[in-house]
Formats: structure tokens, C-alpha cells, sequence
């Protein structure tokens, strides 16, 4: 009888074994780790070899997102067990006028991490040029800028279903070193929390970690400001983003940085950025665009870690507000000076038509799907004294 529960016993044993060692793997798994290391590619295509590190099994794919395009990347292995592996990645060139996107998911069982591909265009453009239906945002119509959104934790926004909530976009130029504009949401929710600014916590200035993932150059702003004795002007204010750490850190990467006037930023400007804040207390949401203007007769930073940056000739505020289901819209466009430092800003309101005019951007580009093409006209025409005065 005792040895007819040997087999039993033993059986028994080794289930337990295989749910503890289970258990065992599965509280070992960390997340994977995927090397990219050119994720801007040429149109020319070609090969590269990634690095996949896991703790556990993985799977390695593809997600071209809504793209209808034939798939344009290989990968020579697509799954593995725990440890280190070279993987061969090759991209097809591209023959179109669009630059193209995909993103590599490496997967663990519970765990996953992404790596954004781009593809420059036959013509040499490298900016992803479909925007998501954020009110915020401007059109994307510009194929030598990138355009990016970081999500709350300070990383890159991929989607609603993989990212946290999103905080801010930019449109990157890689030859100015500055992004063009700065596009983010605004209302109670998104301004709470009292952290305060990371500097003052003693962080500095960094680097952009998804330019840095794509290799591309930027000012070394983190001890010190840009040479020349401009300051780091904020796009989106630090106050803006005030939950914790890691968002109001967001704040202060480079691509929200422009060399800015020290009189300018912290007098007519940082009244301005006050207001813009105010305004948004009242509404359902306001949709800011914060923007540098560059143009012919834009000068240069010094070299800050051998990196000079375009200055711009003037900044500017457009703003839509949303309040129980209508929309309103002004906007501000103030010279680059410490001559206006003392000035009220309420001299430099203008409608966001006149400020497409001045810049040469297509403001709020979901606005006429929502409301219609007309109606759209109507708001960013109105005049912003009047509307700003109901705000």
C-alpha cells in the first residue's frame, strides 16, 4: 500500500514543483529590453541589428498602427527564450513622398516595452505628418519638422490604450534646434498638485529622451543656460503641470526650451503665461498652443555643448476654449524684446486667423470637423479683446 503512493506522491511533487517554479518565473519577470540603435532610418532602407534582453520568453513584432501600406520591416527572429539576443532588422526603402512610422513591441508574458521607427521620405522629409484628433493641435504640414507627444510620466505618448494620458506635443526642428510650437490641454484636472519647479528641487534641464532614442542632436542645457546670455524659456509652463515629479520634470526637457530675453521671459511673458492660466479656471478645457517664431531675421544662440539654437523674432499664445459645448478662440503674438518686458499683453491680442497669417500655421485643424468649416472661420476670426473679456 505505501508503494502504490509513491507514483501519487511523487506526481504530486512535481505539480508543485511546476506552480512554484511558475510562480517563481512569473514574479522574476522585469521588463524587456529592446536596443534600437538608428530608429530614424534613411528611405534608403537597410539593416541593423537590435538587442532583445528579457528575464523570460518574448515575442518580438510590428505595429504599423491604421496604416494600410504593405509591411516595410523584417525581423529575422521573432520570439525567444530568457537571456540576450541579437536580432536582424531590415526596412525596405521607401519610394513615397511620406515619411512612414512603425512601432516594436517586445513582450514578455505580463510585461512589454516599444520602440517608434521612422523612415525619412524619397524627398528627404522626416516628420510623421497624421496628427491624432486633439483640439489642440495645429496641422502637421511641415516635412522637414518631427512631431511628438509626451505622455504624463515624462515618456512618449503611443496610444490611449498603451500610454498614460498625454501632457504635451511639440514640433521638433532639427537644423533650429527648437520646437516650433508647443500644444497641450488645459483645465483644473490637468493643473493640480502643488510640486513646484523641478529646479528648485535641484534638477536641471534635460535632454528629450525620444530625441535621444532617435540620435538626434540637442543643446546641453542642464547645468546652464543657452550661451550668449539668453535664458530657457518654457513653452508649456512649469506651473501647468504641478501633479508630481515626473510630469512637471516633462516641462523642463529641451524641446520645451527657446532662448529667450531674461527681461521678456519673466516680465510681459511670464504675465502672460499667468493669464493663460486663469482663463483656462472657468472652462471645460482650454486648447493652448504656445509657439516660437522664427524667421529671416532670427539669430543664434551661443554653442551649449557645441549646440547653437535659432532665437526666435517673437512668441505666441493661441488659445481655444471649450465651455459647455461651444468654443472660443484669441490669441497673442508679442515681439521677441526686452523693450516690451513692462508692456501689458492685452496690447498684443489678435485672432488666431490674423496669428495663421503672421505664422504660417494652420491652427486648431480638427476645430472645422467639429463645428463645421464656417463656423470654425467665425471663432478664429472673432475679435479677442471682446472674447477674451467673457473668458
Amino acid at each position: 500500500m505505501k508503494r502504490s503512493f509513491q507514483p501519487i506522491l511523487w506526481a504530486l511533487g512535481l505539480v508543485t514543483a511546476m506552480v512554484l517554479f511558475s510562480c517563481q518565473k512569473q514574479e522574476d519577470e522585469t521588463i524587456p529590453v529592446l536596443k534600437v540603435p538608428q530608429a530614424m532610418v534613411s528611405a534608403d532602407g537597410g539593416s541593423q541589428s537590435l538587442e532583445v534582453a528579457a528575464t523570460s520568453s518574448w515575442t518580438l513584432s510590428v505595429d504599423y498602427g491604421a496604416s494600410s501600406l504593405p509591411a516595410w520591416i523584417t525581423l529575422a527572429q521573432t520570439s525567444g527564450s530568457a537571456g540576450v539576443f541579437r536580432v536582424q532588422m531590415t526596412v525596405s526603402p521607401n519610394n513615397s513622398d511620406n515619411p512612414r512610422t512603425a512601432t516594436l513591441v517586445l513582450s514578455g508574458p505580463t510585461l512589454q516595452t516599444k520602440k517608434q521607427i521612422s523612415q525619412m521620405s524619397s524627398s528627404g522629409g522626416g516628420a510623421v505628418a497624421k496628427a491624432p484628433l486633439w483640439m489642440e493641435l495645429p496641422a502637421l504640414d511641415n516635412p522637414d519638422l518631427y512631431f511628438f507627444t509626451h505622455d504624463w510620466n515624462g515618456g512618449q505618448y503611443i496610444s490611449k490604450s498603451s500610454s498614460p494620458k498625454r501632457s504635451w506635443s511639440f514640433y521638433w526642428d532639427p537644423k533650429n534646434y527648437v520646437s516650433h510650437w508647443v500644444a497641450y490641454p488645459l483645465n483644473k484636472d490637468l493643473k493640480k498638485g502643488s510640486y513646484g519647479r523641478y529646479d528648485s528641487h535641484g534638477g536641471g534641464f534635460p535632454k528629450d529622451p525620444i530625441l535621444t532614442d532617435l540620435g538626434m542632436k540637442q543643446p546641453d542645457l542642464w547645468s546652464s543656460s543657452y550661451g550668449g546670455g539668453w535664458t530657457r524659456g518654457h513653452q508649456i509652463p512649469s506651473a501647468d503641470r504641478q501633479e508630481n515629479e515626473a510630469v512637471n520634470m516633462c516641462t523642463y526637457y529641451v524641446t520645451n526650451m527657446t532662448p529667450q530675453q531674461y527681461d521678456f521671459n519673466g516680465g510681459i511673458w511670464a504675465n502672460l503665461e499667468s493669464r493663460v492660466r486663469s482663463y483656462s479656471n472657468n472652462a471645460d478645457t482650454l486648447y493652448v498652443v504656445t509657439g516660437c517664431h522664427i524667421t529671416t531675421d532670427s539669430g543664434w544662440s551661443g554653442k551649449n555643448g557645441g549646440v547653437a539654437a535659432r532665437v526666435p523674432s517673437a512668441y505666441y499664445k493661441a488659445m481655444l476654449r471649450l465651455k459647455g459645448g461651444s468654443y472660443s478662440a484669441a490669441a497673442y503674438y508679442l515681439p521677441h524684446s526686452k523693450d516690451i518686458a513692462s508692456d501689458n499683453y492685452a496690447n498684443y491680442a489678435i485672432s488666431v486667423s490674423e496669428l495663421e497669417k503672421k505664422v504660417g500655421v494652420d491652427f486648431f485643424a480638427t476645430l472645422p470637423a467639429v463645428v463645421g468649416k464656417d463656423k470654425a472661420a467665425e471663432i478664429e476670426s472673432a475679435n479677442p479683446s471682446t472674447v477674451v473679456s467673457k473668458w
